[in-house]
């Protein structure tokens, strides 16, 4: 018999795994970080003479001195390992620069709109995760049966409407013909829950598909025919150890699912006129306000891999496969 770890020997693994998780988050924030900076910081055009010709709106050209100025006031004449560095000191400390455009604190203008852009994200999720657990929980209830035949296609179909398009449809019918819900830019649960369907259904068409094709895998099991023969009802079969079983891609897609949310907001309170990290990130992006992009592509990096962070410490508890064979020791 194997003897199991305990104590000491059983705490070190599990604070080792923890950490290497934690690592994998920072390389992957840090890696965007350095992404978005040279992408930003290396382009040929100059984001303060864009800054100074929209400021003057046709009424001259800036002169090379007031040029100059400005890009001594952000350090934008500093060397670019300089400017790097520098940044993401400042960064580590909660400093995240001033904007070009508007020149207050980036922190200023993305609090203004996170709050909304997290409760559209967070709608969405609260939608699609509950959805799609659902839909692909009765379409595979019976593999090959009459139900699985009628919806095993439905979530392909969902997925591939563009999201634009199917913005634009639910604001014809909910808004424009039954006049249920405000057309855009509405505030509150009425103008929350069209772009939360509608940034939610896609997601959710994706979720269901992963499931369904997980559950009807688990189901051809040995494991689920041995247990069907001992006499179990089918029900507590399926919930209790198909489902169980189907849930780590599920739970893996899901994870990912955040950042694709997170993307989707700027489809998606573009088409509704709502105030959000979204829009925010196109008209910054059109003015090269570099600051604020750098800023939300930094903060869109920590949500995304703070979810996979989650999930990768959830899957041990969920799966003690994911142990290392005899030891119990988290690989």
């Amino acid at each position: 018999m194997t003897k199991q770890p305990t104590g000491a020997d059983a705490v070190w693994p599990v604070l080792g795994y923890v950490l290497r998780r934690f690592g994998y988050f920072a390389v992957v924030v840090l890696a965007v970080y350095t992404l978005a900076f040279l992408l930003l910081y290396a382009l040929p055009s100059d984001p303060v003479a864009v800054m100074l010709d929209r400021r003057s709106s046709g009424a001259g050209g800036s002169t090379p001195e007031q040029i100059a100025e400005l890009r001594e006031r952000y350090g934008l004449d500093e060397p670019l390992l300089v400017r790097y560095a520098g940044m993401f000191g400042r960064l580590l400390g909660g400093d995240l620069g001033v904007s070009f455009q508007s020149g207050q604190p980036v922190r200023d203008a993305l609090g203004a709109v996170a709050p909304n852009t997290l409760a559209l994200a967070g709608a969405a999720l609260l939608i699609a995760l509950p959805l799609s657990a659902l839909l692909a929980l009765v379409t595979s209830w019976r593999a090959g049966g009459v139900v699985h035949r009628l919806l095993v296609n439905v979530p392909a179909f969902i997925a591939a409407i563009p999201a634009f398009w199917l913005g634009l449809l639910l604001l014809q019918v909910f808004s424009f013909s039954l006049r249920w819900v405000p057309p855009a830019g509405g505030t509150g649960l009425a103008g929350l829950v069209l772009p939360a369907v509608a940034l939610a259904l896609p997601v959710s068409a994706a979720l269901t598909a992963v499931l369904m094709r997980s559950l009807d895998d688990v189901q051809r099991a040995p494991f689920v025919t041995l247990l069907s023969a001992r006499g179990l009802r089918w029900r507590r079969v399926y919930l209790a150890h198909v489902a169980r079983n189907a849930l780590l891609p599920f739970l893996t897609l899901a994870g990912l699912t955040v950042g694709g949310v997170m993307a989707g907001t700027v489809i998606t309170e573009t088409v509704f006129s709502r105030s959000g990290l979204g829009r925010l990130l196109v008209s910054s992006v059109e003015v090269q306000d570099a600051p604020v992009v750098l800023a939300i592509a930094v903060f869109g990096a920590v949500v995304f891999a703070g979810m996979n962070l989650v999930i990768d410490l959830l899957y041990p508890l969920l799966d003690p496969r994911i142990r290392r064979p005899g030891s119990g020791v988290l690989a």
